[in-house]
């Protein structure tokens, strides 16, 4: 039985992250110099180990359509794509504002940080839930090899789903720039071969395997 290969990759790090700011929705971003160099070692490492992507599907945000651009000038996937699904959180009036505000707002409502929902926006948990409905979908897809570039809070939301965790880890799953986590999709459960990886690091780690 063949397996599929699923790579999680968040966006290279953005100017607006050194300062501090929660992008959400309301900032596409733009990607620092270290950004740029993150995403390229991601390329650069995963078609040294040979790695061929049917399909790229990306998050609308200008700083993961600058990251997937970047992954697919050196990886030539057969098929990109933007799935809505990959959004970052809408956060409402919270999105452009420093990150520390979210936290305050939580504490004033008294709701937990994963359950704060802002008018006309999402909480975490309805970002895990529609990363859940496109992780699904990918695999029951016909495509082997799957790079999916999001973002550090869907992501995050993602694997905590994976390994059966709560909200309470939700910031030890978090990747840094151009974190990459590599899922084997085949058999009875997901397989989590490398979990957010910095690119530097991906080299001598990958090594595909298509049956199982």
């Amino acid at each position: 039985m063949h397996s599929k290969q699923i790579y999680l990759i968040k966006h290279g790090e953005t100017e607006e992250n050194l300062r501090g700011i929660h992008q959400g929705q309301a900032l596409g971003g733009s990607l620092s110099q270290r950004g740029v160099d993150d995403i390229r070692k991601v390329g650069d490492s995963l078609a040294a180990a040979g790695i061929t992507v049917d399909q790229m599907l990306l998050s609308p945000m200008s700083r993961c359509r600058q990251s997937a651009a970047l992954l697919a000038a050196t990886l030539a996937p057969a098929d990109v794509r933007v799935d809505e699904r990959l959004a970052a959180k809408n956060s409402g009036y919270l999105g452009g504002r420093p990150r520390d505000l979210a936290v305050a707002e939580a504490n004033r409502r008294g709701v937990p940080i994963h359950q704060l929902r802002t008018p006309g926006g999402e909480s975490s948990e309805d970002v895990q839930a529609r990363y859940m409905r496109l992780w699904d979908d990918v695999c029951a897809g016909p495509n082997r090899t799957t790079v999916l570039v999001g973002h550090g809070g869907g992501i995050a939301c993602l694997l905590l789903r994976l390994t059966g965790q709560g909200f309470d880890r939700y910031l030890d799953h978090v990747p840094g720039s151009a974190g990459v986590t590599w899922v084997e999709v085949g058999g009875t459960a997901p397989r989590i071969r490398l979990i957010n990886v910095p690119g530097a690091d991906l080299p001598g780690r990958l090594s595909t395997r298509t049956d199982r």
